[in-house]
């Protein structure tokens, strides 16, 4: 998108139903533009609501037609899934200067089967516990942060010049750890439905990431234009 765009702050923001239906999408291969994380069998997604929202010149409904939703397996010892499904906006919608283009729409999450197998129930659970570790690591870096942060002064040119390199040696080492740590939470968390308030349940014990992105399609690329949250599942 432009830099322009949404640069005063404004929010376009609407609530969406949508019905995810079992009838076969047979005309989306094209239009999917080889998507493979849409799989190789989609179905049909419709638009069960008129969505709306509140500009300068009052209420104004957007126009939404039907689409298609496809899933493909990423991780199989999570058995985590890609969950992607398009939705067309002939009119598009306008608020200020964030617009929501007049095309097709996608959004773009990730899905989890309930734990299957002893193997994979295993998985989950050394997941729970590398993450309860990992989550307490970093909170004793962050200690010792803090600790060499604010540790008093040597009171002398030649001492305090000593423990400032010091320091400064651990800090970056220390903070150097910290990141590690974190991208390897980040991974546990996005490989593996751990944080509950992450997570919305569905139907047939399948958990969804409640938080998902929008997207417009420039050839094989998706462009970030927003996010979206699944508020309930049924």
């Amino acid at each position: 998108m432009p830099p322009e765009w949404a640069a005063s702050g404004a929010k376009l923001g609407f609530t969406l139903e949508v019905g995810f239906t079992d009838n076969a999408e047979q005309s989306t291969k094209e239009k999917l533009g080889g998507d493979a994380m849409m799989g190789t069998r989609t179905q049909t997604i419709l638009p069960l609501n008129e969505p709306s929202f509140i500009s300068v010149s009052g209420s104004e409904f957007i126009d939404v037609k039907p689409g298609a939703y496809g899933c493909q397996i990423q991780d199989r010892d999570s058995e985590q899934y890609a969950l992607r499904w398009h939705l067309d906006f002939p009119n598009g919608a306008r608020r200020n200067d964030v617009e929501l283009p007049a095309e097709r729409i996608y959004f773009l999450s990730r899905c989890w089967l309930p734990s299957s197998t002893d193997e994979r129930m295993l998985a989950l659970e050394n997941a729970r516990k590398e993450k309860k570790q990992v989550m307490s690591t970093i909170e004793l870096t962050n200690a010792r942060l803090n600790k060499i942060r604010s540790s008093p002064p040597a009171g002398n040119l030649l001492g305090d010049v000593v423990q400032n390199a010091f320091n400064f040696r651990h800090i970056v080492k220390l903070v150097e750890r910290k990141k590690k740590l974190q991208s390897q939470l980040n991974g546990l968390e996005k490989a593996y439905p751990l944080d509950s308030d992450k997570i919305i349940s569905g139907p047939n014990e399948v958990s969804y990431a409640k938080d998902g992105v929008i997207a417009v399609k420039r050839g094989s690329k998706y462009l970030w234009i927003g996010r979206f949250k699944f508020t309930e599942l049924f």
